[in-house]
């Protein structure tokens, strides 16, 4: 079993659901990030997703994509992240952080390299949203990232669309947590429910024992309680993105609003 995979299983044990909570780096900027970071863990988060800020964001809603402007704004730096994760590691050894970033940022980077330095920090996930799963495969092969993707799952998606035979394909490679999109499109949206893939998720159960978590649409908590109860956890992520836009001009009392919001949030 991969490592992150068996940290997420206890997590769920413990409090019956895995909560991940999404937030892009940078907005409004680095320290108040971190400080967000730190309020979610301490709020029963099972690992945090960290967006690193691009231009062109192909899964992201308009929440997500004007918090990415604000980000890049301040000249976002993959090593700005490395150092604040670092800090964030020492501050909480132990906790399992998770990294959503699109491709470019890691051919730029050199993929093993970026996964190297990942992983000194204790990420335990990464997420490629440009990426599909048969071009992943291509990509691990070419740069050689068989050992160090047993110490950091690269994370799968599971959309509406997703054909019954991919699912088998996705479910028998996953490591870590399959991604369940809830709905057809960009995050953000509203009307959530996952009614409609009650055949998706049963497909997947029957396939894997890799916890799947949901995402795209969840803001409240009634959405997060349906979410567990389908699955194993949810992802949110506009909607902190959301309060810090409405609060953007008292930027230092964001991770103290969100802190406070959080259990009034959660199943």
């Amino acid at each position: 079993m991969h490592p992150f995979t068996r940290a997420l299983n206890e997590r769920k044990k413990q409090k019956g659901y895995l909560f991940i909570p999404y937030i892009a780096y940078g907005d409004p900027d680095a320290k108040i990030t971190a400080e967000i970071i730190t309020k979610m863990i301490e709020g029963g988060a099972a690992t945090v997703e960290i967006g690193l800020p691009f231009t062109d964001p192909v899964a992201d809603g308009p929440a997500l994509e004007r918090a990415f402007k604000r980000s890049l704004k301040n000249e976002f730096r993959v090593a700005d992240v490395l150092a604040m994760l670092q800090k964030l590691h020492k501050k909480f050894p132990g906790f399992p952080f998770t990294i959503m970033s699109y491709a470019n940022i890691f051919y730029q980077a050199g993929f093993k390299n970026l996964l190297e330095k990942l992983y000194e920090c204790n990420v335990q996930g990464i997420i490629i949203p440009d990426i599909p799963h048969d071009e992943k495969k291509y990509i691990i092969e070419r740069e050689g990232l068989g050992d160090i993707l047993t110490r950091i799952a690269w994370i799968d998606f599971v959309t509406p669309t997703t054909p019954a035979k991919k699912i088998q394909e996705i479910a028998r490679d996953a490591q870590g947590f399959i991604y369940l999109v809830s709905y057809k499109g960009v995050t953000g949206q509203k009307n959530f429910t996952l009614k409609p893939l009650k055949p998706v998720i049963k497909a997947i159960r029957r396939a894997t024992r890799v916890p799947l978590v949901v995402g795209f649409g969840i803001k409240d908590k009634v959405h997060a309680s349906e979410a567990a109860r389908l699955t194993d956890g949810f992802i949110m992520g506009t909607v902190f993105h959301e309060m810090i836009e409405h609060n953007i001009e008292r930027a230092p009392a964001i991770p103290h609003e969100i802190g406070w919001a959080l259990p009034g949030m959660l199943p």
